[in-house]
């Protein structure tokens, strides 16, 4: 069999060049940023958004409107040439005549209808893009009547009877257990459309608060010995049952809905969550400032960033949650859980232990410790060597800054708000440590 060979001429080689060139350039023109007016979107966007076709590439919606252009054009002189062909020829009276006479009129025919649906193409498009965008607006309303209905169900009350009050037979109560439903279908709608999961975040939290103020927190007993204080702390029950299910969804909203949640989405300061159970959620970088944690079960609990000032924890279980980088400034911790607690990088000014405080393979990596006393507590050394501290801080037993088992690296002077910052994150900056990201 003789060898097939493929000759290609200069001109051939040149045409191919520009092909390449006009099917690659564009695209990689559009990858470099726009300088133009930001306050005018380019005319290509435009058009691009226009027939709803934005999440394509600008530079394959240039090749693909250029090829359009070139068929619209080739279709419109071929349809322009023919009619005149069609005007300009006499009607044949031979028989081969008459035919090629029929072949163009159905040539004009194709090409008539050919053109009519490469015009009618771009129109297609742009009416497309309109339904899309009702549905879309449709769908949006639909899914604002489900947040609107669960949120009404969030207030739902029953009516009752009061068999000890004849002069008022009947009352209203809360109805508990359709709230609690409405909160599960407020977890169901952030699954369904992730983009809510920071709206829901604030209901809940708003929730949480209102019920709070109505539902106070146990006082907590004064002068009590630590082992009653545990005792006490860890004898609390719940509230209300719809509280603690709307903190724990607000504990499963990053991980159900897929959305970070920025600071602030989640605020559950000044709260009651005394007893509740929040065993393995994700409470990263939200507010718990003053709120009421006694006897709280926080076990594997992500708190990365977390802000517990003011919070209370008597008797709270934090086994192994993770603290990173959290601010726990005057949190009261006496008969807290914190075995293997991730506390690297935490703020703990001013935390209040006591000797029913579990510490045992807690981590403090990088934490600062100011005016806090370990007196009472079993904090090792190593512990105490990992963080930073300054003279308001007391070891076990009571030593202090002259003490030959003070670390050396430790200030053995009380500092001021500002020279305790900048000598802790000089040393955690010295340690590889980023505040910013203490995971």
């Amino acid at each position: 069999m003789d060898d097939i060979v493929l000759m290609l001429s200069g001109r051939d080689i040149l045409g191919l060049t520009l092909l390449v060139v006009f099917l690659i350039l564009p695209i990689a023109l559009s990858r470099f940023p726009h300088n133009g007016d930001p306050e005018k979107t380019p005319t290509l966007i435009a058009l691009q958004k226009r027939v709803g076709l934005e999440q394509l590439n600008s530079g394959l919606f240039f090749i693909a409107s250029v090829m359009w252009l070139l068929v619209f054009a080739s279709l419109f002189v071929g349809l322009l040439a023919t009619i005149w062909l069609v005007i300009s020829t006499k009607t044949p009276t031979s028989s081969d005549g008459i035919w090629d006479w029929r072949f163009t009129l159905v040539g004009l025919a194709a090409l008539t209808a050919t053109m009519g649906a490469v015009v009618a193409l771009p129109f297609t498009l742009v009416r497309l893009t309109y339904v899309r965008r009702q549905t879309d607006t449709a769908t949006q309303a639909l899914f604002n009547d489900k947040i609107d209905t669960a949120v009404s169900d969030l207030y739902a009350q029953r009516q009752i009877t009061k068999w000890e009050q004849a002069d008022k037979p009947t009352g209203w109560q809360d109805d508990v257990t359709r709230r609690n439903g409405a909160i599960d279908r407020l977890l169901g709608l952030a699954k369904e459309e992730p983009e809510s999961a920071p709206r829901i975040a604030r209901i809940l939290s708003v929730y949480v608060k209102e019920l709070s103020r109505e539902n106070k927190a146990q006082t907590t007993p004064e002068d009590a010995e630590p082992i009653d204080l545990r005792e006490w702390a860890q004898g609390l029950s719940v509230a209300r049952s719809d509280m603690q299910n709307a903190v724990q969804v607000l504990g499963k909203l990053r991980k159900e809905s897929g959305m970070p949640l920025e600071d602030g989405e989640i605020d559950l300061s000044e709260t009651n969550l005394q007893g509740f159970d929040l065993k393995s959620l994700n409470f990263e970088k939200v507010s718990f400032r003053l709120a009421k944690l006694q006897g709280a079960s926080l076990t594997d609990t992500q708190l990365q960033g977390a802000n517990l000032s003011g919070a209370r924890l008597q008797g709270a279980d934090l086994w192994d949650a993770q603290l990173q980088g959290a601010v726990l400034k005057v949190p009261e911790l006496q008969g807290a859980d914190l075995e293997h607690a991730q506390l690297q990088g935490a703020d703990l000014e001013q935390a209040d232990f006591d000797a029913e405080t579990t510490l045992s393979g807690a981590r403090f990596s990088y934490a600062g410790l100011s005016g806090v006393d370990f007196s009472k507590t079993s904090i090792t050394q190593e512990q105490l060597e990992s963080a930073f501290g300054d003279a308001s801080v007391t070891l076990p037993d009571g030593k202090g800054p002259n003490d030959p088992e003070w670390p050396e690296h430790w200030s053995k002077e009380k500092l001021d708000y500002n020279d305790f910052q900048t000598q802790w994150r000089a040393f955690q900056k010295a340690g590889g440590f980023d505040p910013d990201n203490p995971n």
